[in-house]
Parts: C-alpha cells; sequence; structure tokens
C-alpha cells in the first residue's frame, strides 16, 4: 500500500507541477521578461567551435514553446503515476479479499 501512496503522491505532485509551468510561465530574454512582439538576441561571449552550435535570436514563441515543453512532460509523467498508483491500489485491495 505505500508504494500507492507514493506513486499516487508523485503523479499529484508532478500533475499540479506541469499544471503550474504551463499556467504561468513567462518568457524572458537575459532575465527580463519578454512580450509577444519581442525577439530575444543572444549576447555572444567567446568563440564557437569543438561541435557548439552558434547561437541565434528567438522569438517570444519559441522561448514559450522552450518553457512549457517541460511542463507537458511533467503532466504526461504524472499522469502514468497517477495511473500506476491507481493500479497497485487497486491490486493490493483484491489480494486483501
Amino acid at each position: 500500500m505505500l508504494i500507492a501512496l507514493v506513486l499516487l503522491a508523485a503523479g499529484a505532485g508532478l500533475v499540479l507541477m506541469g499544471v503550474h509551468k504551463l499556467t504561468t510561465a513567462v518568457p524572458t530574454c537575459d532575465g527580463r521578461p519578454m512580450s509577444p512582439e519581442d525577439v530575444c538576441h543572444p549576447r555572444v561571449t567567446g568563440s564557437f567551435g569543438d561541435g557548439m552550435p552558434e547561437p541565434h535570436s528567438s522569438t517570444y514563441q519559441e522561448q514559450l514553446d522552450n518553457l512549457t515543453s517541460g511542463g507537458w512532460t511533467a503532466l504526461g509523467i504524472g499522469v502514468v503515476l497517477l495511473a500506476l498508483g491507481v493500479l497497485v491500489a487497486v491490486a493490493w485491495a483484491a489480494s486483501r479479499d
């Protein structure tokens, strides 16, 4: 039963974190919040090489997409953990009969 409780708690936490990230994400550029018409130009410090890609400018939407992808991942994993927790709890309850 402890495993089911841990799975349910972890799943609920990840779902809440994912929803929070999806609803409150604000893209930033150099630590300042961006607005929809902004483009973030990277500060170039040093040379590029050894397989490192050259930084490029990114729009508000690109920055927002990068932020929210983690929210969708957390939400998806949280739902899976919740389902596993329910399955473990049902199996445990059935075995007690």
